[in-house]
């Protein structure tokens, strides 16, 4: 038994977050500060009021802050306090295979973790060899220590794409800034 992936699995499961976004938007996404604030992708926050719902079940109304359709992120706001928050880490020292673990809520199924290794970096996207399935979008992708380095978006050519950490960050600071994010 490998207790550190188990250990990993437990810590995502508590800072990993569903999303329900209309009829057809369902996907996952990251607690980015204990104060509410969720990191997920555009494509799953369909809804300007989505549908969170926490580890514990507890179910909330989100307010989706901002959205980047070209990178892809979403910000929602959740009305919490003291909430688990994601370690976040950095890609730029991942080379192709070193290990990366991505968490989420796919096709329906909660709490799924899926090992893999990364396949190639860019400024842009990080991908990887792991398997991802509709539901995985908008949650973590981390590396062998639990920290976050990317946010899972797409599966292309069999290989799971996501929005670098770097690139969140980014994003995260714009909207900090009263900054226009389109």
């Amino acid at each position: 038994m490998n207790t550190a992936l188990i250990a990993a699995a437990e810590a995502l499961k508590q800072v990993t977050v569903q999303i329900h976004s209309g009829r057809a938007g369902v996907g996952s996404g990251v607690i980015w500060s204990g104060d509410g604030l969720i990191v997920s992708n555009a494509h799953v926050v369909r809804s300007p009021y989505p549908e969170i719902i926490l580890a514990n079940g507890k179910r909330l109304k989100g307010t989706l802050i901002a959205r980047d359709k070209q990178q892809d992120l979403a910000a929602v706001r959740i009305e919490a306090s003291h909430l688990d928050t994601a370690q976040s880490g950095t890609s730029t020292p991942l080379k192709p295979g070193s290990l990366v673990m991505a968490f989420g809520h796919p096709l329906g199924a909660t709490n799924a973790l899926s090992l893999g290794i990364l396949h190639r970096t860019t400024e842009a996207w990080l991908q990887a060899d792991i398997r991802l399935a509709p539901g995985n979008s908008g949650g973590p992708l981390v590396d062998a220590q639990g920290h976050v380095i990317g946010i899972n978006t797409a599966i292309v050519g069999g290989l799971g794409l996501a929005v670098p950490v770097e690139a969140v960050l980014q994003f995260l600071k714009r909207l900090a800034l009263g900054q226009a994010v389109a």
